[in-house]
């Protein structure tokens, strides 16, 4: 058998010569341009992103290479996209061939490389470990099965009971997905591998999952116990709070009140606001809301929690500054929402109710949401950009590029930012 002996041992060199520099970074189609961010944040030598050709026959079928010498004994820093849902087979079938690919040997070239899996003529390659990094989790909402029943009108209702349909917890589906098991080598079994783990039992990279400001994280980490899978989760609004606290404009601790529109908010993120900001209870609040089937309610009074118990903020003061923070929003109305309620508590010297024009310039807002879901809708983005200039120039947006096929029609926006998740992701993929 003629075997690439010459790639193998150039691989094998170059497994212990890169695992100590930067990653190899793979960006889903919709991603290109956070994975270029990142690798030229992470001083790759070049930023070439493009190890991966996603290319389709001319049926629409996968068709779809990789480079195998970058991916070769590399940490893989893989950027997944969930958002374009007519790509997320052929990103699950990459992410195990990175667990493990056959190399077939020259020789097989002119039968077409159809002899080599059962004549066991191929070298084992793989990558040294992977990182898959899931900016947005769309499933992220359906995390539990509810118990449903149909209404008269044709509406759906999980406030039954004995209901008598179940829901179908995606979330869970696509993370066990995430952490099935990779092929076995085919056929024979390979002769040798690239690398010096062992082919008997099969060696394979580790593999982590890290899901950036996850919605609800228990049911995900149940969906993979049990695989050999690991599973980071990490929050960006500590990240955006710190850069909040560090500009020009930031109005004080004695001066800002931080308010998340539902009570769940508030418990995720108390701790990283009092560890942050620094603020006291008094200016931590949140604000109750119900929701049956596809219905929010939002009660119109502001609430925080004092040793004695849950009171309530009535008004505020000309000069105060108020943050709004959420992890993703649709529609932004359970947000603007919010910024009507503050407003309307602010008063005049005298007592008196201010006019809306009044409101605007006495309380300056800030809102910010990690992810910008917007329906996947540009019609939806263009309602939240007019519903910020009627707000004023006092009220300022600010998001991530974790779903960038949204906040690219940010880019213009002056009452707007788009943080990068690249620089939230640098300290933790090196």
């Amino acid at each position: 058998a003629v075997l690439c002996r010459s790639e193998c041992a150039a691989a094998d060199v170059s497994t212990e010569l890169l695992e100590s520099g930067p990653p190899l970074i793979i960006a889903a189609p919709g991603l290109e341009k956070m994975g270029k961010d990142l690798a030229k944040k992470l001083g790759s030598a070049s930023q070439d992103i493009a190890a991966v050709d996603w290319d389709s026959f001319p049926s629409g079928d996968p068709n779809i290479r990789f480079r195998w010498q970058d991916v070769q004994g590399q940490h893989v820093v893989f950027l997944f996209d969930t958002v374009d849902r007519s790509k997320l087979f052929e990103q699950l079938a990459l992410l195990q061939q990175l667990q493990g690919f056959p190399l077939p040997d020259s020789d097989d070239s002119p039968r077409k490389w159809k002899t080599y899996a059962q004549e066991g003529r191929y070298t084992w390659g793989r990558a040294h470990r992977i990182t898959v990094v899931l900016p947005w989790y769309r499933p992220c909402q359906m995390e539990r099965t509810s118990r449903w029943e149909a209404l008269e009108d044709g509406a759906w209702t999980n406030g039954a009971p004995e209901g008598r349909w179940l829901d179908i917890p995606f979330a869970q589906s696509l993370a066990a997905l995430l952490s099935a098991p990779a092929p076995q080598p085919p056929g024979k079994g390979p002769a040798l591998a690239f690398d010096s783990r062992p082919l008997e039992p099969l060696w394979r990279p580790p593999v982590t999952l890290f899901f950036v400001e996850l919605h609800e994280e228990a049911p995900v980490r149940s969906a993979v116990a049990g695989s050999t899978v690991s599973v980071r989760m990490e929050r960006f609004v500590p990240f955006f709070l710190s850069k909040f606290g560090d500009q020009k404009s930031y109005p004080g601790r004695a001066q800002l009140f931080v308010l998340f529109p539902d009570h769940g908010a508030y418990l995720r993120y108390f701790a990283s606001v009092k560890e942050v900001l620094r603020l006291e209870d008094d200016h931590v609040l949140y604000i109750k809301k119900s929701r049956v089937g596809d219905q929010i309610k939002q009660e119109q009074k502001l609430y925080f929690q004092k040793p004695s118990g849950e009171d309530e903020r009535r008004h505020f003061k000309r000069g105060q500054h108020v943050l709004i923070i959420d992890d993703f929003t649709n529609s932004g109305s359970t947000l603007f929402g919010a910024v009507s309620l503050v407003r309307s508590l602010i008063t005049s010297e005298s007592g008196q109710p201010l006019t809306a024009e009044e409101q605007r310039e006495a309380l300056p807002v800030s809102i910010f949401v990690s992810h910008l879901v917007a329906g996947y809708q540009e019609f939806t983005v263009a309602k939240i950009r007019q519903k910020l200039h009627d707000l004023g120039p006092s009220c300022r947006f600010y998001t991530t590029d974790s779903i960038p096929s949204t906040t690219q029609h940010l880019a213009d926006e002056p009452q707007a930012e788009v943080l990068s998740i690249a620089d939230f992701l640098l300290d933790h993929v090196r």
